[in-house]
């Protein structure tokens, strides 16, 4: 990322599993970072005097002008800020609304500061959702709740920002893991499982998955923002997805885990994407390459997992 100077950046969800190692590799790139939240309490302490805070929530942020800044304009807007990203609350339809309402927010915002461009925290799901929604036969579960909102959050911000002459990006998030999650997502709690030797129900395992382990997703974010071109959408992941059984072999085998492993066991509904929908050297065309592998990265994750047991019943 050599040669694109000190840039001044906004970040919602800076206190977020992706946001905080997000906001560490904009401070070890030498950025002026503003981080918005609601709980200035929260932040890490290695951040104190390295960040400037905007203490607001997202109920807020359409208030907030640029005198809140001090007067400062900014380059690049970052909005990860998402509520119910996990459990129960990715079906709670009042919460799910709340949040595109609150995207379309944050381009407002940005547009206020003068930022050249805005970058939205997409997800793989809204590429689910368009695909299995559509088919007459399609039975969807409460989680498409959340899928469909960030598809809805997507258009309907990319039509502010359009209309605002803003340069909107969106990156397309697969499965972001590591070090610091807490979440009851899947690879936190296959590991979980696998650690404790428990039998694990799975689905067929044939449909194409992407895992990129969090330090290297942090970088493909910013080269997105920093280098990406208007309109453009970009892939966080490696190049080449493979069948999820096949990972799930691959944690089996780094953790030694004597787990029996049901595949076909939970019956699978929804889109088989086949990752042609992505076009996934664009991101690594920018200048990196992911540096931890699979299992690099379990191994790491299973490790912290271990230390934090308390944290995650193990």
């Amino acid at each position: 990322m050599e040669g694109l100077g000190v840039m001044r950046i906004i970040i919602t969800g800076s206190t977020g599993f992706v946001g905080r190692e997000l906001v560490a590799e904009l401070l070890r790139q030498k950025d002026d970072v503003t981080v918005i939240v609601r709980d200035k309490q929260k932040l890490p302490a290695e951040w104190m005097h390295h960040v400037h805070v905007i203490e607001a929530s997202m109920e807020q942020i359409s208030e907030l002008e640029i005198t809140d800044f001090s007067g400062r304009e900014a380059d690049l807007f970052f909005h990860l800020a998402w509520n119910g990203t996990a459990g129960d609350q990715r079906s709670n339809v009042s919460i799910q609304l709340q949040n595109i309402q609150y995207t379309c927010d944050a381009v407002s915002l940005a547009q206020r500061l003068h930022c050249k461009k805005f970058v939205n925290a997409g997800s793989i799901m809204e590429y689910e959702a368009a695909q299995y929604l559509l088919s007459e036969s399609a039975m969807p579960g409460s989680g498409y709740i959340y899928s469909t909102s960030k598809l809805a959050a997507n258009f309907m911000a990319k039509t502010v920002a359009v209309n605002y002459q803003l340069d909107y990006i969106n990156i397309v998030i697969s499965n972001i893991y590591g070090v610091g999650e807490q979440s009851p997502r899947f690879i936190n709690t296959t590991v979980e499982k696998m650690l404790k030797n428990e039998t694990i129900e799975l689905t067929h395992g044939r449909q194409l998955y992407d895992f990129i382990y969090i330090t290297d997703a942090s970088k493909e974010i910013v080269l997105a923002g920093k280098k990406g071109k208007n309109n453009n959408i970009y892939y966080i992941g490696n190049a080449a997805p493979k069948p999820l059984k096949d990972f799930i072999l691959l944690m089996k085998k780094t953790l030694k885990s004597k787990s029996e492993l049901q595949f076909g066991k939970i019956p699978f509904h929804g889109a088989l994407l086949s990752y042609k929908e992505f076009d996934t050297e664009k991101t690594l065309a920018l200048g990196h390459l992911p540096a931890v592998s699979f299992e690099q990265g379990i191994a790491l994750l299973a490790k912290w997992m271990t230390e934090n047991c308390n944290e995650f019943k193990i």
